[in-house]
């Protein structure tokens, strides 16, 4: 009698057990099948055939800001999530100030746009941007132009298949 009792609590003890909440093995935010044979069509050595595809506008840098921020639209069929930016700072006569390379990590989904913040090269506030507010303080207007050098695609891999 013993013997059938034990067997019947262990049976209960291990129906409790395998009783635990259920894992959720639902892979979310996968990268698309058509995206990935997207990739793989235009191989490695194709890095900037959608360059022209991600556009820059909207900049903005006042004589106070320690930021400059803009906007990227990213009008291809891929999730950027780093752009590699040669940004090139001039006077409007042409004479050019000062250039920098930035690595920027953003999110931007397929055809998006997003508003980028960058520390800004005017450490001292001697600046503003031609096309912005002109400040009530003596500055220096300048312009700037900026060039895609590389993007990274965001890639989500099922390693379950």
């Amino acid at each position: 009698m013993k013997r059938v009792l034990i067997l019947i609590l262990a049976a209960i003890a291990m129906v409790q057990l395998s009783a635990k909440r259920k894992v959720n093995t639902l892979r979310t935010q996968l990268t698309p099948l058509s995206t990935m044979e997207e990739l793989l069509r235009n191989g490695t050595a194709d890095t900037l055939r959608y360059a022209d595809r991600i556009t820059f506008s909207g900049y903005s840098k006042t004589v106070n800001d320690a930021n400059e921020t803009f906007f990227v639209t990213n009008e291809t069929p891929f999730h950027l999530s780093r752009l590699c930016v040669k940004f090139t700072y001039s006077m409007p006569e042409g004479e050019m100030l000062h250039e920098e390379i930035h690595e920027i990590n953003c999110d931007i989904p397929a055809a998006t746009t997003r508003q980028i913040s960058i520390r800004s090269f005017d450490r001292q506030h001697n600046f503003y941007y031609h096309l912005g507010k002109k400040p009530k303080r003596s500055a220096t207007p300048f312009t700037v132009a900026y060039t895609l050098l590389s993007y990274d695609v965001k890639i989500t891999v099922d390693t379950e298949q």
